[in-house]
């Protein structure tokens, strides 16, 4: 079985991948009262704190950091994931503070500097040192940013576990590496928690319930059977390694 980066060159696949995740409610692990506790932790933010959510998705922690207050660019390269969003916006009244933007994150750039970056579980796609370095000329001094990270919890996994993660996402560290990068790039590491893995039971279930339900439907094609059987690899690999992985909250601030 090919990687997923590169069965992803396919414009088939790739469009089947977009559409499959577009309507799960998240495009990643996550858990709305993760998210309202992490905010909560910045006590220093402004009331109505300027905010990026950089890699938005459908926007499921977009609306939660809306409803906190904030007033957000939404940031997502796809438009379907912002059309998911704009629609869920539309139910809401009075309609949030949120202005999508279909760009990638590495080449989006505020008006003028932020008081938070916001990015769970997207920054891989362009690189954790990588996306910490462009993001912090977006930040006013003393603005914060969190990012969710997937981030090796052990020293030596499993060999399985290894290989797959190796194949897919090569350059994942552990909490130590990770935090040194944050100094390294210049930021005041302010904390890090790992998410729950009641979030990814929650992210994998409506996968498992769409997997079955195209599967009755039939008339796959291979390449579609190659996304979902990639899709249903990771999801065996999670469960039978739980607590060698998982997605790392980091909390930074820049400092002048």
């Amino acid at each position: 079985m090919e990687n997923f980066s590169d069965l992803m060159e396919n414009e088939e696949a790739f469009r089947f991948f977009l559409e499959l995740y577009a309507d799960l409610p998240r495009q990643g692990p996550g858990d709305d009262r993760i998210t309202r506790h992490t905010f909560g932790l910045l006590t220093s933010l402004p009331p109505r704190p300027v905010t990026i959510d950089m890699g938005c998705g459908s926007g499921a922690q977009t609306l939660e950091l809306a409803r906190a207050g904030c007033q957000i660019t939404a940031v997502d390269l796809h438009q379907i994931f912002l059309d998911h969003l704009i629609q869920r916006m539309k139910k809401i009244n009075p309609e949030p503070l949120i202005t999508p933007v279909c760009t990638g994150m590495e080449s989006y750039s505020p008006p003028t500097p932020v008081d938070l970056i916001w990015s769970e579980g997207a920054v891989y796609n362009i690189g954790f040192e990588n996306g910490l370095s462009l993001w912090k000329n977006h930040l006013k001094n003393g603005g914060f940013l969190v990012v969710s990270e997937m981030t090796w919890l052990i020293q030596n996994p499993p060999a399985p576990v290894k290989e797959f993660w190796d194949r897919e996402y090569p350059s994942m560290q552990t909490v130590l590496d990770n935090q040194k990068c944050i100094e390294k790039v210049g930021y005041r590491w302010i904390g890090s928690f790992l998410l729950p893995e009641s979030a990814w039971d929650a992210f994998y279930a409506p996968q498992k319930e769409n997997i079955a339900r195209i599967r009755m439907d039939g008339s796959l094609s291979p390449v579609q059977e190659e996304v979902l059987a990639i899709i249903e690899d990771e999801i065996r690999i999670f469960e039978e390694y739980r607590g060698t992985y998982g997605y790392v909250f980091y909390l930074m601030q820049r400092v002048a």
